[in-house]
């Protein structure tokens, strides 16, 4: 029988390297404070004024000995856990991340260097090799050079394609020093197919692994097996991606950047809250600044939006299992916040069914330049060209003095979370 790793001529063949830095923010913070990163015991906690607080961030240790992860809850970190609990300094990670990015791109060309998230970057090594030697010499390189200059410790999985070294990075570098790992398609049967549960498998989430589930597939092995027919009908492009890659192929190419058309692009926000929110007038006060930040993104960048979408979280499960919902409705293109707000509202009060809230989010789609003002047949055209004027004039003023020199009412009230969270750096204490 013919397997996709038969055809040795088809097989992506390149030298990739996902990079990691371990435990990046309780890292830098253990450098802070004259720690050696491993070593340390400390929480980074966003937040800890709330019970509700959420750990960004824990050291190797504090993971191990008491199971502490990102999106631990403050409240779940008992008085005689040997924990230091710190706050985030988001503007650091920035720059110590700047920093080693600066290293990485020293063993590649910036086409073959892809910065992934915050913590992780891949770099394809292929052409590197008679400058810096072999895989192994170039990660031993960059992880001396990072850790003698820095303090991080990286960690550095090795494949033939971004999916083998980002399975090799998180299913085995990641385990024990020297932190390196490389797969190669011989590696399939004996290291890909052992990962478990599905959801340990990058790019399956809860969702797909129910489906995978409900469809006799309970481990990747069980995946690479599968009818690939019967993949297509359920998950449709998906189902291919999903049985090649579980047979370690990915054709994604470093250099190739995917660069979404302009109708694909969109423009949202959506935060955490720190406590359930349960009534109407509280959630739609957060809702509504959210509307505010979104619109003010698409008047900076002169577009328009026409497909608006809710998204909300429960504080607990509903009696369905459901953990939230998410709603969209189509309007005239507009990037004026009060026609965001009147959508949102909407939307809102059509679904909500009194459940206590917990994550709250609003996107803009389907997005356009303007090429003239476009108006409804029941607009008042003085009106919106007088509000769209003010909208600017805001705009202008928090660019110039910051967010909170004009504020809207709603945000002075207990529910309002805009002007606190006007002072962090992506989401968290600067």
């Amino acid at each position: 029988m013919m397997t996709p790793l038969d055809d040795k001529s088809r097989l992506p063949e390149r030298d990739i390297m996902c990079i990691d830095c371990k435990s990046f923010f309780a890292s830098t913070e253990a450098i802070r404070r004259g720690e050696y990163p491993l070593a340390a015991k400390i929480a980074v906690l966003s937040r800890s004024e709330s019970q509700g607080g959420l750990i960004l961030a824990a050291s190797p240790d504090t993971k191990h000995d008491y199971n502490v992860r990102l999106g631990t809850r403050k409240y779940e970190i008992k008085p005689d856990m040997d924990i230091e609990l710190v706050a985030p300094h988001m503007r650091d990670y920035i720059t110590l991340n700047y920093r080693i990015n600066q290293i990485f791109r020293q063993f590649t060309d910036d086409a073959h260097w892809y910065v992934y998230s915050i913590d992780e970057a891949f770099i394809d090594v292929t052409h590197s090799h008679r400058l810096f030697g072999s895989n192994r010499d170039i990660a031993t390189q960059i992880q001396k050079k990072v850790f003698n200059e820095t303090g991080i410790v990286t960690t550095v999985g090795i494949g033939p394609n971004p999916l083998m070294a980002k399975l090799a990075l998180d299913n085995e570098a990641k385990e024990q020093a020297p932190w390196q790992a490389e797969w190669h398609y011989e590696d399939v049967p004996t290291k890909l197919w052992q990962i478990a549960p599905l959801t340990n498998f990058w790019s399956i989430g809860n969702k797909t692994a129910d489906k995978l589930e409900r469809m006799n597939i309970h481990t990747i092995g069980d995946l690479a097996h599968a009818d690939r027919k019967a993949l297509r009908k359920k998950f449709g492009v998906l189902g291919d991606a999903l049985y090649f890659h579980s047979w370690g192929i990915d054709y994604s190419d470093l250099a190739k950047r995917y660069v979404p058309r302009a109708e694909n692009k969109g423009y949202g926000n959506s935060q955490v809250l720190m406590r359930d929110y349960t009534t109407r007038q509280e959630i739609e006060t957060v809702l509504f600044e959210i509307c505010d930040q979104v619109a003010t993104r698409l008047r900076k960048h002169d577009v328009l939006g026409e497909v608006i979408s809710v998204q909300v979280g429960f504080s607990t499960a509903d009696d369905a299992a459901q953990h939230g919902w998410s709603a969209q409705t189509k309007i005239d293109p507009t990037n004026q916040t009060n026609d965001l707000i009147r959508a949102v509202q909407y939307l809102f009060e059509k679904r909500w069914q009194g459940n206590a809230l917990r994550n709250l989010g609003v996107r803009v789609n389907r997005i356009s330049k303007p090429n003239s003002l476009q108006l409804s047949l029941f607009s008042n055209q003085r009106q919106t060209e007088a509000d769209l004027k003010l909208e600017h004039t805001i705009d202008q003023i928090r660019s110039r003095y910051g967010y909170r020199a004009i504020v809207r009412g709603y945000s002075k009230t207990a529910a309002g979370t805009a002007i606190d969270r006007s002072k962090l750096v992506g989401g968290h204490q600067a």
